[in-house]
């Protein structure tokens, strides 16, 4: 898998945590125009109708005051972006799901973890529930994908070697995630900059975990 097409999966499945985000931990308007920014680079990484189309979706929900229908802004341009992944990639869909959404996915809402945790700091009246949720969601991933690496239902062909390593980061990434769970927990303002500290670590673990996964496929 290249690169470009990894960062490409990898800002797509940023949506629905932006979404989840916006429904319960309902940050301030900024947070939104930061995070589709960010998602939008989705069209230097693949210029096409299509991701013109799902950008233009995402910035929608931006002008328009009706948040009832903002989730269908968000689930058309994910589908639309998926479609697309789908199609250039030529996979039957459990392989596509398995092989590249699963492990891909980790990263996406670490670093959406990361993201809230930030924004917190910048605007401490949001809930901190909606974060915990996301940070267990990801330990729960990292040991789901663990033994489906072991057990070479995904990675068949990397090497042992290598395949130790991303298993480690696998695991160094459900304990960190956990951690940042459990920080969380605590009922003062250090408990969010511990776990914002700690979804840095588990970002950076988890992308040498997934990327080691499918660059070396």
């Amino acid at each position: 898998m290249e690169l470009n097409l990894f960062v490409y999966v990898l800002l797509i499945f940023c949506i629905p945590y932006l979404l989840y985000s916006n429904i319960r931990i309902k940050p301030r308007k900024g947070f939104s125009i930061l995070f589709i920014s960010i998602i939008s680079c989705v069209i230097l990484l693949n210029f096409s109708i299509l991701t013109i189309l799902s950008v233009f979706l995402l910035g929608c929900t931006l002008v328009v005051k009706n948040k009832k229908i903002h989730p269908y802004f968000y689930g058309a341009s994910f589908a639309l972006l998926n479609y697309e992944i789908f199609e250039k990639l030529s996979l039957s869909i459990f392989d596509f799901v398995m092989n590249y959404l699963f492990p891909i996915s980790l990263v996406s809402g670490v670093f959406a973890s990361m993201m809230i945790g930030h924004w917190f700091l910048v605007d401490p009246t949001i809930s901190k529930e909606g974060m915990k949720k996301i940070a267990i969601t990801s330990t729960i991933q990292s040991l789901i994908l663990t033994p489906l690496v072991f057990f070479e239902f995904i990675g068949q062909d990397i090497e042992r070697i290598f395949k130790n390593v991303i298993l480690i980061l696998f695991l160094s990434t459900a304990i960190l995630s956990f951690a940042s769970y459990k920080s969380l927990g605590e009922k003062s303002y250090t408990g969010v900059m511990a776990s914002t500290g700690l979804s840095y670590l588990s970002l950076i673990v988890s992308l040498g975990a997934s990327g080691g996964l499918l660059l070396l496929s």
